[in-house]
């Protein structure tokens, strides 16, 4: 496995994701710094807040998987691309799509499955 290709890839990531939390955060407070007229003001910033709000949360959210991805490539290589609950490994193209993946196709499947 290719290591040095998935750490780069997963920094790369990292930094978008750092640039686009931080780019909701400005833009939140600037929605903060607005001067509300009217009750559709009111709903329209509101409306703006709470979809910055869960955009960022899932930016920091996503964030923290790659981080912990970053992690284990550095600290536990044997332990990067194998999946946390059957211990296969991930398929090359799963990991290429989404580096930070935990889990294989399979597992992932039964996971969003006991979600709901």
């Amino acid at each position: 496995m290719n290591f040095k290709f998935y750490l780069n890839l997963l920094e790369k990531q990292k930094e978008e994701l750092i640039s686009n939390i931080d780019f909701y955060e400005k833009d939140i407070e600037t929605l903060n710094t607005l001067e509300i007229n009217d009750e559709g003001d009111y709903a329209s910033i509101s409306s703006e807040k709470f979809i910055e709000n869960t955009l960022k949360s899932h930016q920091k959210r996503e964030l923290q998987e790659i981080l912990y991805a970053i992690d284990k490539l550095k600290n536990s290589p044997k332990k990067f691309g194998i999946c946390e609950m059957c211990k296969s490994a991930i398929s090359k193209e799963r990991l290429k799509a989404k580096p930070h993946a935990v889990f294989c196709i399979s597992c992932r499947e039964i996971v969003e499955k006991s979600k709901t």
